[in-house]
């Protein structure tokens, strides 16, 4: 009961108690968001209440929970101060004091998820009212970016720019339809595109920021892809810069990488020793027992960046074949982060530590991988299980990445068989290889090309 009541309290930002006969004390933070709440201006009284407020830790839970408890006429009573939160908020970004930049962070977090959750039947004009004043959202949105883009492509720390893509992620996918996003407009307008990039094509960032970079882009191409011109996708249709387009590639490469080596641990798990054949033996009586234990969570968004690089970028066709190092990956964190909001879409990058050495090492018996291969193990371990709607559409889009890696190639016409038995994802790989090198024959073979 005790606990029970503890996890309450801390919920709703309470401090231990004095003494029984006493009511419990609430943290400072959480007596100013309750003024926030309030009719009166916080700052009316105090001079000082925003420069005090960003120096304390966020309570992101409290914070959220008091969006999601208003109502509609108490928004209406509240917004300018909600407003005034989201202002200040900005601007702290732009403060020297690295203490106040990460609570202003993480409380705008708060204020998009929260608002949103609380709105989900609104209009994006609404929304976009009740957080910055839609006469003021074109400056505030601005500032917002500017800033963002500065933090991301600036000195500062990494545990800054971690968060500053965490809140941009959050921003993403605070809606379940990406297009029905309005606060995205904004985004469109004031790209981070060449922010991205700088990420992907250092060697350091990209061990660190590369999966959320990767992720975040192949949000961003989706948004109202086929409704209006979107920036990101013109922009990366067109990219052909080498260091990248194999960042890119990297980062996806060893997100696929990762999830091939938990499967291959999980079979190495199930095939191990006489006792372990044994309780497969049982466990294949109950086949949903037997399928959950080989199953591991598929990545569709590192799918879905898969599939945006190499249907805008053909450039990105090389990537595929680039090798690396076919090394364990570590599964220990790089370094600590502070507290951030859930990870979207419910994926978290794997480590990425071989992304900090771009170069093969000198090992004549070290053997190498490249995307391709990587992508086409993902796929023959996706396909073994459909069954269930998930790992189906799963299957599905790799299938498609397949056929735009394939569109390019010139192919001979052949008589359509629809009585093909049965084969493994091994012919059909063969089959299109064999097919390449037939259509690709000339008289004089271009040695020096190969040399």
């Amino acid at each position: 009961m005790d606990l029970v009541m503890s996890q309450v309290e801390k919920k709703a930002g309470l401090l231990r108690r004095t003494s029984s006969s006493k009511k419990p004390l609430k943290e400072k933070v959480v007596l100013m968001y309750d003024e926030i709440f309030a009719k009166e201006d916080p700052a009316k009284n105090n001079s000082r209440f925003w420069d005090e407020l960003f120096l304390m830790k966020v309570n992101l839970e409290y914070l959220e929970s008091k969006l999601e408890s208003v109502d509609g006429e108490e928004v209406q009573r509240i917004q300018d101060n909600i407003n005034s939160l989201f202002h200040h908020c900005v601007q702290a970004l732009g403060e020297e004091h690295q203490i106040k930049v990460v609570n202003a962070l993480q409380t705008l977090c708060a204020l998009f998820r929260g608002v949103h959750q609380k709105n989900k039947s609104a209009s994006g004009f609404d929304i976009i009212n009740m957080l910055m004043g839609f006469d003021k959202a074109e400056q505030r949105m601005k500032d917002l970016m500017e800033r963002l883009d500065s933090l991301l492509c600036g000195d500062g720390s990494e545990s800054l720019k971690s968060l500053c893509l965490k809140l941009l992620l959050c921003l993403v996918t605070v809606t379940d339809n990406i297009s029905q996003n309005t606060i995205l407009e904004y985004v469109m307008i004031n790209s981070i595109f060449e922010a991205i990039l700088q990420i992907l094509s250092d060697v350091s960032s990209r061990g660190q920021h590369g999966y959320d970079a990767v992720v975040l882009l192949a949000l961003l191409v989706n948004y109202r892809k086929y409704e209006s011109v979107n920036p990101y996708i013109v922009k990366l249709s067109i990219v052909d810069d080498e260091p990248t387009l194999d960042g890119m590639g990297m980062v996806v490469h060893h997100a696929l990488t990762e999830y091939n080596r938990q499967y291959k641990d999980k079979e190495e798990e199930n095939q191990g020793g006489f006792f372990s054949t044994l309780t497969s033996m049982v466990g294949s009586m109950f086949i949903a027992d037997a399928d959950e234990k080989l199953s591991v969570q598929t990545n569709e968004a590192i799918l879905l960046a898969l599939y945006e690089a190499v249907h805008l970028n053909r450039n990105f066709i090389t990537v595929l074949a680039q090798s690396h190092p076919e090394m364990d990956i570590p599964t220990t964190p790089i370094s600590p982060t502070p507290t951030t909001p859930t990870t979207p879409l419910g994926t978290t990058p794997p480590s990425l530590d071989m992304m900090n050495n771009p170069e093969l090492p000198l090992d004549p018996n070290l053997q190498t991988s490249n995307l391709l291969i990587t992508f086409l193990k993902y796929a023959s371990i996706v396909m073994q299980d459909t069954k269930d709607e998930h790992r189906l559409n799963s299957a599905r889009l790799c299938l498609i990445i397949l056929t735009c890696i394939a569109e390019p190639m010139r192919h001979r016409k052949k008589a359509v068989d629809k009585n093909i038995p049965s084969r493994p994802l091994v012919c059909a790989v063969l089959d299109l290889m064999v097919e390449f090198i037939v259509t690709h024959m000339m008289k004089d073979f271009p040695m020096d090309l190969y040399l």
